[in-house]
């Protein structure tokens, strides 16, 4: 599935950007909105949304208490089918989202990112277990490569957690930035649950993202 991350500063900017493309799903960065009050016109999205709210610790926008970045997330899950957790979250924040997102049946993507760098493999499986662990019904990991062996790195970690009866859950893999950018076309033919791309040029939420249209037809010919 190819996922259109959305970062406008107006909800009413992200549902009408949402609507107009063609990615399968979508997902909102809470962190960039201004007008959160207004929160409930995500419901007017005609597909399937992911809400996550991203801090400055991670990478993110929002620089306000992790108290209420979860309050906007909570408020977000009614017109959200998925919301995305810092695996590194306050575990009591995380663990209450966690719990009120499997009481209204959304699906918890718990996950991690790291803009510095890519650790060795066994530290990349371990925080895919850890995800598994912490309640996540999609793990996610996202590191920055400083060459194409961290790229493949990321991408095995992928497949052998994907070959994993054990596991049992579906993993996002990305590498991020100029180097990882054929991640975002290898991680959905390796297994991944989905990948992220941009409405368009120049509103990339990560580095190293293509836009919908540019990863459709390239997924087109390679499948």
């Amino acid at each position: 599935m190819i996922c259109a991350s959305i970062t406008e500063n107006r909800l009413g900017d992200m549902v009408r950007l949402a609507n107009s493309s063609n990615a399968d799903l979508v997902e909102l960065r809470l962190d960039y909105v201004s007008d959160i009050d207004e929160i409930s016109e995500i419901g007017k999205i005609e597909k399937p949304v992911i809400v996550t709210c991203m801090p400055r610790w991670e990478g993110g926008n929002f620089d306000g208490s992790d108290e209420k970045r979860i309050n906007i997330l909570l408020k977000a899950l009614d017109f959200s089918e998925y919301i995305t957790v810092e695996l590194m979250t306050e575990k009591r924040l995380r663990d209450g989202l966690i719990e009120r997102a499997r009481e209204n049946n959304k699906k918890v993507i718990l996950s991690y990112h790291d803009f510095n760098g890519t650790p060795p493999i066994n530290k990349i499986l371990e925080i895919l277990e850890r995800e598994r662990g912490e309640g996540a019904d999609i793990a996610k990991v996202a590191f920055m490569p400083r060459n194409y062996e961290d790229v493949l790195e990321v991408m095995r970690a992928l497949v052998i957690k994907k070959n994993d009866n054990k596991f049992g859950i579906p993993i996002i893999a990305v590498s991020m930035g100029e180097i990882g950018k054929v991640s975002r076309i290898l991680a959905p033919i390796l297994g991944s649950y989905l990948t992220y791309a941009s409405i368009e040029k120049g509103r990339e939420s990560a580095p190293g993202q293509l836009t919908v249209n540019e990863l459709r037809q390239i997924l087109r010919i390679l499948k």
